[in-house]
């Protein structure tokens, strides 16, 4: 019995593989942004990085990702003081006026799996393709009646808000040029006019 058994365990684990462990997908940018958010002299490996998340001490984060959303939450602030972005952003600014973030948290999260994604070729993003979000009849939360579309103009001054947010967390130029590229990448699908 005891012959049995040890050859039944023996078997079994010839059978049983090592899960394999997913080689997470980065780019030059994507570890750039690593580094500057720590700090580090060479980028190499620094986006896929784990990280204590500074929101919550429990959580790990990618250190790209946490760059992502860093420069996603000044922006926010720049955007939002933005009267030309007001009327892309009605129920979004209502809800925040009425103390609910409930919509912005969200949009945050969202907005950095994009921005993940575009800068890494990780495919994190799960929102809804670039065409119906920036279309007020697909998704009502964007714009309005009047202001249906993102044309190129306010295309433009989302760039110009975004570059502002960087400069002010003194995101390096050449970083700057490149995740501005990474957005502009963006434009063929978010502007309809």
């Amino acid at each position: 019995m005891i012959a049995f058994t040890s050859v039944f365990v023996i078997s079994c684990k010839d059978d049983e593989k090592e899960p394999e462990i997913e080689k997470l997908a980065t780019t030059p940018l994507y570890d750039t942004l690593g580094a500057f958010i720590q700090g580090a002299s060479n980028p190499a490996g620094q986006g896929t990085k784990m990280i204590t998340d500074p929101e919550d001490k429990n959580k790990k984060i990618q250190a790209g990702r946490l760059a992502i959303r860093t420069v996603i939450q000044e922006a926010e602030n720049v955007l939002a003081a933005d009267p030309m972005m007001a009327e892309y952003f009605p129920t979004l600014l209502a809800e925040v006026g009425a103390g609910n973030t409930t919509g912005f948290i969200k949009l945050r999260e969202t907005f950095t799996d994009l921005i993940q994604e575009v800068a890494s070729g990780q495919k994190v993003y799960k929102g809804l393709d670039m065409v119906k979000t920036h279309d007020h009849k697909t998704n009502p939360r964007f714009g309005s009646d009047t202001e249906r579309f993102a044309d190129n103009a306010i295309f433009d001054q989302f760039l110009t808000d975004v570059v502002k947010a960087m400069t002010n967390l003194k995101v390096p130029a050449s970083v700057q040029g490149q995740l501005g590229a990474a957005l502009e990448s963006t434009r063929k699908d978010v502007v309809q006019e």
